[in-house]
């Protein structure tokens, strides 16, 4: 039998709960509650009085919605009225619900780059104060970067690291702007937005060459001049050209000695990984500088970034010698003097002794530290002559060098998948160079040298295989699933670490005690491993001669080998 439709109850008769719901209010033959309470198990009650015209929440109106569909399917019938359209201010509702949940996600953004990319690269300091909409209003370029290092949504992000490019393209090409927000949304670019950025096209060098042109047009590797007319590319215009005004302040802000210390920490480890290009050249203003964020203390991130530089400044003094380019090339060069490496020795434990007690177990300062103290002892590496006799010397800088590649990499292990995603690049080529290093170690064939100590003390597969694993498990770390998790760069590396390891595994029987089959055929390259786009920024594919056995005789590109 088909069932009845009851009439609803008249206008300002319906029961409070579907009065502000907009909804039908239809009585039961049973009496007591209404159809649509007794159905939801709500409270039916009448308002006494008048009832009140309230806007619709998003909430309401769904279920009014669902409500409708509802009624449609109980009653077998298509021609029942259609639940009330919402009205003008429900709208009005719905869009600032929708602006409100924006904000909301930006506000959290910010609050991520904040308090998790920052502790490992204070190139900025945000106050908590300040909020995404006086960001975005303040420096758009650098807000855009932020966005694009903290997106979720892969196919957004690719879309963002796009109009990055095309921002920077046109504003410092085209435009010709200049500007303190420009030089750190590029910082941002170099330091993260690289890592995700879609396509991963060989852009590094080009990005730092932007940085420190920036600097250079903005002044902030010199004293700030008194006066815009002591400037010599605003000289003949400012003061003469009504609206034109001077990219060169007058004033040196916190943040300006930031970004510039910042650019030359970026550039100095992006010129050491690539081999191509010259770090930004250091000044006495920048030593200012450094001075000034030592006494500073507005930023926890400013002794952080002071102890990376200071690290720094001593890591340049040690790669610009005669010594190290013996380390990494095919033909013997004169090793590092006994007076050479004592004073950076001592200069090292003075920089460590320095840092002041809050800071003494920062991780991202530790991990600059054991970086530069491996470039200290790796030179112990460079080619011996061919009558050099066994050196007690050389023995216990390659013995130290093994000791400083364990403590980076126990480090590394103690940071959990989830914070991977904060590394800035630096420790993406520290973990390349200490990688290398410890490859080497493992291979090398001295008088004196034990292999199979090496292996006791940190074995290499075993570290790739880490590496492997942890790197899978970033991406179920940080939530994503699916497609998403299939395009995540952090998998995409782990996949590469898992390569690697597998071809270290055979190419090195005398290593590993594992038989090498001659007859399976030859081991793929790298190149083979489905990488996509991240095999351009990790060129761990240019990591091929690691595998050729050939140990401290083999030539290395760079020492990047790992990006672009």
């Amino acid at each position: 039998m088909a069932s009845i439709v009851r009439p609803p109850l008249p206008y300002g008769k319906a029961c409070a709960t579907c009065a502000r719901a907009k909804c039908r209010c239809v009585p039961r033959s049973v009496g007591g509650r209404c159809e649509r309470c007794y159905r939801l198990g709500k409270e039916c009650r009448f308002p006494e009085g008048r009832r009140k015209v309230r806007s619709l929440s998003k909430s309401v109106q769904i279920e009014q919605k669902l409500d409708g569909l509802m009624m449609l399917l109980t009653s077998g019938r298509t021609g029942l009225p259609t639940p009330t359209p919402l009205p003008a201010d429900a709208e009005a509702e719905t869009e600032s619900e929708q602006e409100n949940e924006d904000n909301q996600a930006d506000e959290e953004a910010l609050y991520a780059f904040r308090t998790q990319r920052l502790q490992f690269l204070p190139l900025i300091h945000i106050p908590a104060t300040t909020t995404a909409q006086n960001l975005k209003q303040q420096s758009p370029f650098l807000w855009h970067c932020i966005s694009a290092v903290e997106s979720k949504n892969t196919s957004r992000q690719a879309a963002l690291c796009v109009t990055i490019r095309e921002l920077a393209g046109k504003q410092l090409l085209v435009d010709c702007n200049k500007s303190l927000d420009l030089l750190q949304g590029v910082l941002v670019y170099l330091a993260w937005v690289t890592f995700h950025s879609q396509p991963q096209k060989s852009s590094l060098c080009i990005y730092a060459q932007m940085a420190m042109g920036l600097v250079f047009e903005l002044g902030f590797n010199k004293p700030a001049p008194p006066d815009l007319s002591m400037t010599i590319s605003n000289s003949n215009a400012v003061g003469h050209m009504p609206g034109l005004k001077a990219s060169i302040s007058t004033r040196r802000t916190m943040n300006e000695r930031r970004a510039v210390l910042s650019c030359y920490v970026l550039t100095s480890i992006i010129a050491q990984f690539l081999g191509r290009m010259d770090p930004l050249r250091w000044t006495p203003h920048m030593r200012e500088c450094l001075d000034i964020l030592t006494k500073s203390g507005e930023s926890p991130g400013d002794g952080v970034l002071v102890q990376i530089t200071r690290t720094r400044l001593l890591a340049d003094q040690i790669l610009q010698g005669p010594w190290s380019e013996g380390v990494y090339g095919p033909h013997p060069t004169q090793a590092l003097a006994a007076f050479h490496l004592k004073a950076f020795e001592s200069r090292f434990e003075t920089i460590k002794a320095e840092i002041p007690l809050p800071l003494a177990d920062n991780k991202p300062i530790l991990f600059h530290l054991y970086d530069t103290q491996t470039s200290l002892y790796e030179v112990a590496l460079v080619n011996p002559p061919a009558d050099e006799e066994m050196s007690s010397q050389r023995l216990g800088h390659l013995y130290a060098c093994l000791h400083v590649v364990r403590q980076f990499f126990d480090l590394f292990f103690t940071i959990s998948p989830a914070e991977y995603t904060s590394l800035a690049l630096p420790y993406l080529t520290q973990i390349s160079h200490c990688l290398v290093t410890l490859f080497r170690l493992s291979t090398l064939d001295y008088p004196g040298w034990d292999k199979a100590t090496v292996r006791g003390t940190v074995d290499l597969l075993d570290v790739a295989n880490q590496i492997a694993t942890r790197m899978g498990q970033v991406a179920a770390a940080v939530g994503m699933h699916g497609e998403e998790a299939e395009c995540d760069p952090f998998s995409k590396l782990g996949l590469m670490m898992q390569k690697l390891g597998g071809e270290w595994a055979v190419r090195l029987p005398e290593y590993t005690g594992v038989e090498p089959d001659h007859g399976a055929g030859e081991v793929l390259p790298l190149s083979s491993v489905e990488l996509g786009d991240l095999e351009s920024f990790l060129r761990w594919s240019e990591m091929a001669w690691l595998t050729d056995g050939t140990g401290v005789g083999g030539s290395r590109p760079n020492l990047s080998n790992a990006c672009s």
